[in-house]
């Protein structure tokens, strides 16, 4: 029996032991990564790029791509084969008008697109009719938020699943810090508290400016992210490591304080009050991109993992090119924080990135045509 104790309390000490150990593991401390550049066969037509690919959306599986060009045009890009499969036309004018700048896109099971511009919000089929208009005033909320299009729709992400729409309205639109669950079959909105999103405010301001040439407007601001990820809401900011995660399944929200141990977990910025002048309002977004500014996550199948980029920008005294100096963090399926590191190297430039095989693709413009620079992580 005296034994038996012994070998329980030595399982014990080891797993403690072990649990602390991996706490202290850091997976990408000995990081290495390479890039190659894959182009994107146009197809006897060329692509016309001005805006870049935002908004995208991928199909399920990341075989494809698609983005709108400009008229505007769907561009339907095969990643495995790297080349155009098609462009279809849709309409800006109309009742199946899109409007002349599409805001979101996202790809649904079949198919389907959700679209969000300045003139609709509704699902689409690859055919360019409207299937579903989604664009409608809630009840649950006060009235005047309700009858705010851009409140509730602008920063927005629509789940094909639930068949509802997940809105961040900014503090000045709604009076309170909150995530909006819009449900367009009963034409209702649930609100729930986002306290610790008031750290976007605290970094944001605009300001009318009295100038020689007359009133200018000037601001600064880190701005807020809404994401869809494995039957999850994410909303982050750039200004915190910590962010928000809704289940969709349960509608359960919760905060998930990720507390990095190498680099700073929220800016700490001191900020000038009440600016007068555009000058000071642009020293205090110098200040703000010299942080590290947390981008969205993004998960990796192939390693089970979420990962997320961060910049730091520091901006020329001359006039030329910024500085960027990019980070890397990883986290478990539970985000628990399992690796950080700053990326060493010259000319890394990470934009509108994706997890697909393995490797980080990042959209690249190579004398205007479409390409993607493939960073492939050893760690």
């Amino acid at each position: 029996m005296k034994n038996l104790l012994l070998i329980f309390l030595a399982l014990a000490l080891f797993s403690c032991s072990a649990k602390e150990e991996n706490a202290d593991t850091n997976m990408l401390e000995n990081l290495s990564y390479t890039v190659d550049t894959v182009m994107v066969d146009a197809v006897e037509d060329f692509l016309n790029l001005s805006n870049g690919i935002r908004p995208y959306g991928l199909t399920e599986d990341k075989r494809q791509l698609w983005f709108f060009e400009s008229a505007p045009r769907l561009v339907q890009v095969d990643l495995d084969q790297a080349k155009v499969l098609k462009k279809s036309a849709f309409e800006e004018e109309g009742p199946d008008g899109v409007g002349s700048y599409i805001t979101d896109l996202e790809i649904g099971p079949q198919g389907e697109l959700y679209l969000k511009s300045e003139r609709t919000v509704g699902v689409f089929g690859q055919n360019a009719k409207t299937l579903q208009n989604l664009k409608f005033v809630p009840s649950g909320i006060d009235s005047s938020l309700a009858q705010n299009r851009h409140a509730l729709f602008d920063k927005s992400v629509y789940d094909f699943g639930s068949g509802k729409i997940y809105s961040h309205p900014s503090f000045s639109e709604a009076g309170e810090y909150v995530l909006l669950i819009l449900d367009p079959e009963t034409q209702s909105a649930t609100s729930l508290p986002v306290p610790k999103m008031k750290i976007v405010d605290d970094f944001s301001r605009t300001e009318s400016v009295e100038t020689k040439n007359g009133t200018t407007t000037s601001f600064y601001a880190v701005g807020s992210n809404i994401t869809l990820l494995l039957g999850e809401v994410i909303l982050s900011t750039p200004a915190m490591s910590g962010f928000y995660r809704l289940d969709i399944q349960t509608e359960k929200l919760e905060f998930i304080d990720i507390q990095h141990k190498n680099y700073p977990n929220s800016m700490d910025i001191a900020i000038i009050q009440n600016p007068s002048e555009a000058s000071q309002m642009f020293e205090i977004q110098k200040k703000i991109w010299k942080q590290i500014n947390y981008q969205e996550l993004m998960w990796d199948d192939s390693r089970q993992l979420y990962f997320r980029v961060g910049m730091k920008t520091k901006m020329p005294e001359q006039p030329g090119p910024p500085a960027i100096e990019f980070f890397l963090f990883a986290y478990d399926r539970d985000f628990n924080v399992v690796g950080e590191t700053k990326l060493e190297g010259e000319n890394l430039s990470i934009w509108d990135g994706f997890f697909k095989d393995g490797k980080l693709w990042s959209y690249v413009n190579v004398d205007d045509e479409l390409g993607f620079a493939l960073i492939d992580f050893d760690f």
